[in-house]
């Protein structure tokens, strides 16, 4: 049986400012500096100056960055408490066949 798991950011980003928070959820969804700086309309390398600087995001990139991102929680963002995501990952359980990709 695979178990896909969401990894727990609770309790491990209190202390992050809410750009380090920023930064963990693109790692987490691969999504590179570029891409994110193109979907909410950041020129080329603001975010990565800011991140290098440990900066602040202000509430115009923020909405950007919610209308954009559904599934990251805003709340974690701002503070750290809760869930890095919305909808956190079910467990799915796979069947023998689908572990080894056997049809």
């Amino acid at each position: 049986m695979v178990a896909l798991l969401l990894i727990n950011y609770n309790n491990k980003t209190n202390n992050l400012k809410a750009i380090e928070r920023i930064s963990a959820y693109l790692t987490y969804k691969i999504i590179t500096l570029h891409k994110f700086e193109q979907t909410v309309h950041l020129s080329n390398g603001y975010f990565q100056k800011q991140l290098r600087n440990k900066g602040s995001i202000g509430s115009d990139i923020l909405i950007k960055i919610a209308d954009n991102y559904n599934d990251l929680d805003i709340i974690w963002v701002l503070t750290g408490e809760g869930n890095m995501l919305k909808f956190p990952a079910k467990i799915i359980e796979l069947s023998e066949k689908q572990q080894y990709n056997i049809y």
